[in-house]
């Protein structure tokens, strides 16, 4: 009964973190107006495309992995216009994650401290810079991670540490390839996490049972991935899926660099810019995970230590091999601060911690309320908060489309910022927007964008410009006529946004 109510208070307390925190960092919470970031929108779009019938990868171009997308589906089932379904997944994926980062820390510390620390690992995630708008990918594939670096804490700290059991080799390959159906490119921290648990093997000489480990481990990762390869099988879709999802994105989104300079370059981005705009998440960060594995004060176990450097430097390898650096990609580092905060707290004196523990449920409960009242006036994404729908681009323009009857759109020539959700239209192409691709690497996006507006395919474009340059574009103008346009603010520069409608078109 005790493990029971434990077990539901646990949740309890880590959903209303989520539920706090996200409320204020999000921009897909319900206190902001919108979540203008690209990445949200576009997938988003895709989302209810799929849930409407639409093939992902088929019927309309993305990039990212399908249960991505069905997240997105889910989210805008909750609500179709508004962000609020989104804002619910991102708590449900985060409150796990802060399940098992518990566990963790309770593999250290007791219950009292283990609170304080959830919150505070809690607080520095969503506040590093790096979580940039929220609902990126990485946000979705956090709670896979914590969880596999718990069990393979627990694993490596207990007494036999060869016989990890065949029940749980093969949850962790389920959740290995839970990932590769979100993002692949953040696979890499499971091959280092089996790399450790087949070493421990090996260093008992126990070969069979590291071959059956291995088997198991992939058979989950395989078994993850069967209801995809079904349902695109089912829908004639799967050549389409590995296609665009597998060789397009590895063969056309990738730095010319080589690997070693790329990863070079990368660190002294992190360490330089990122952070440098971060300071105290970066002394926090480099500093607990120098102290972890350097010293004994919080491990004393090698292996242990092992199950930490090498799967964190496989994630490193995976995420930035491929010379792409777009700043929320290292916000599938964040649940690694654990180690900072860990080492800080046994850096504290006993008498200090004493006092802590004995004042922890005040402390749990003011804690909790500082950090929420300094991110409502302190986040980087505070400043959203203070436009009301009326004041953004996106719902001016989709309030002038929808005086027309069943209105198409094409977001032209830049990433989906939110006019399709807005006006509440999905795309009637295959490429609904520009994609990251340079057009001398990859120009058959821009080419089709240009074949629909030269061909008249669509009733309305909408598009985004520098506000210091005038615009022309001859393709689009012999057909549409400039009826709207708004300068916002947008990741730190203003840009101006054009409504184009379709000449002759009639409400």
């Amino acid at each position: 009964m005790n493990i029971k109510n434990n077990f539901i208070k646990t949740i309890g307390f880590t959903i209303l973190v989520a539920c706090l925190f996200l409320l204020f960092a999000s921009k897909s919470s319900p206190i902001y107006p919108l979540n203008d970031w690209v990445d949200a929108n576009a997938i988003f779009t895709v989302g209810k495309s799929m849930m409407d019938g639409k093939v992902v990868y088929k019927d309309i171009f993305e990039q990212k992995g399908p249960t991505l997308y069905l997240i997105h589906g889910i989210g805008s089932l909750i609500s179709h216009n508004t962000f609020v379904g989104i804002y619910v997944m991102e708590v449900i994926a985060f409150a796990v994650f802060l399940f098992f980062g518990r566990r963790i820390f309770r593999l250290y510390l007791n219950v009292q401290l283990s609170n304080l620390a959830t919150i505070l690992m809690a607080f520095l995630m969503v506040n590093i810079t790096n979580f940039v708008h929220g609902d990126s990918a990485e946000q979705y594939c956090i709670p896979l991670l914590g969880a596999s670096i718990f069990y393979l804490i627990r694993h490596l700290k207990e007494d036999n540490k060869s016989f990890m059991s065949f029940k749980l080799l093969l949850l962790n390959g389920v959740l290995a390839g839970s990932v590769i159906w979100i993002k692949y490119s953040m696979i890499g921290f499971w091959f280092g996490w089996m790399l450790v648990v087949l070493f421990t093997l090996l260093i008992d000489k126990k070969i069979l049972r590291a071959l059956q480990a291995s088997v198991v481990f992939l058979l989950g990762m395989v078994l993850s991935g069967i209801p995809w390869l079904l349902y695109f099988y089912s829908v004639d879709g799967l050549t389409n899926f590995i296609d665009v999802y597998f060789i397009t994105n590895i063969k056309y989104y990738a730095s010319s660099n080589g690997m070693l300079m790329n990863l070079v370059t990368i660190t002294g981005k992190i360490i330089l810019v990122y952070f440098r705009h971060n300071p105290g998440f970066g002394i926090l960060f480099l500093g607990g995970l120098i102290g972890y594995l350097m010293t004994k004060k919080v491990e004393s176990n090698i292996l242990v230590k092992l199950g930490i450097v090498v799967p964190f430097l496989f994630l490193f390898l995976s995420v930035y091999g491929g010379g792409i650096r777009l700043d929320y990609y290292f916000q599938i580092f964040t649940p690694f601060i654990f180690l900072g905060i860990l080492f800080a707290l046994k850096l504290l004196p006993g008498k200090l911690l004493s006092r802590i523990q004995s004042k922890a449920h005040y402390l749990t409960i003011g804690t909790i309320a500082i950090f929420c009242v300094i991110m409502n006036f302190m986040h980087h994404n505070a400043y959203m908060r203070d436009y009301k729908k009326a004041d953004l681009f996106q719902y001016q323009f989709a309030d002038y489309i929808k005086d027309y009857t069943k209105p198409t759109l094409l977001n032209y020539m830049f990433l989906d910022m939110g006019v399709y959700n807005t006006a509440n239209i999905e795309p009637t192409t295959f490429y609904y927007m520009k994609h990251n691709f340079d057009y001398g690497v990859y120009p058959f996006d821009v080419d089709a964008l240009n074949s629909y507006v030269r061909n008249k395919d669509i009733d309305f474009v909408v598009l985004r410009t520098k506000v210091d340059k005038p615009y022309s574009n001859k393709i689009l103008e012999a057909n549409y006529t400039l009826v709207m346009e708004k300068n916002q603010y947008y990741e730190e520069e203003i840009h101006r946004f054009m409504l184009y409608k379709l000449n002759d078109l009639n409400k």
